[in-house]
């Protein structure tokens, strides 16, 4: 049985236990005039351990999506976008913002994630990418390196269109 203690810090969080890993369906919601109107779903499905952070599953969607710039982002476990309870946002920018919000360093074990949660998360403030994200599975983690993606369906746009030279 795969054993693990604290690996992020703080030894009061986790107990000598099973690692777990849960899998999040990532659907693309076409929102920002980037994404276009695809015929076909863009839908990425992604397994990451409960010990790893919101941070870490933030840069394999922005790997999964095909995103190369790195921009501020934002989850929110209320399901829904831009509400002003439940966010958690890039780490970096956290002193910067209006408000106090809560870091994206925090561990996905922390989180009280069961199957079927949905989850809204938002890519660039600017062109605000959006994908709906949903608990599908969760198992006992193997050896296998985490995070990785599972399945791909669709593909996705890219994250700035080519300009014709005219523009």
């Amino acid at each position: 049985m795969s054993k693990s203690l604290a690996v992020h810090g703080t030894d009061s969080d986790y107990y000598d236990r099973a690692m777990q890993a849960l899998a999040f369906q990532a659907v693309l919601v076409p929102y920002s005039p980037l994404a276009g109107t695809s015929k076909s779903p863009v839908i990425r499905t992604i397994a990451i351990r409960d010990d790893q952070t919101l941070e870490q599953l933030h840069e394999a969607l922005r790997l999964a999506f095909g995103w190369a710039d790195a921009h501020l982002y934002s989850f929110w476990l209320t399901g829904e976008f831009w509400d002003e309870s439940g966010e958690y946002t890039a780490p970096f920018e956290i002193e910067e913002m209006d408000k106090p919000k809560a870091s994206a360093r925090v561990p996905i074990g922390e989180l009280g994630l069961r199957k079927g949660k949905s989850i809204a998360y938002v890519f660039d403030f600017g062109d605000e990418w959006r994908l709906l994200l949903k608990v599908v599975d969760r198992w006992q983690a193997g050896d296998e390196s985490y995070p990785m993606l599972v399945e791909a369906e669709g593909v996705p746009p890219p994250q700035y269109p080519e300009l014709d030279e005219d523009e």
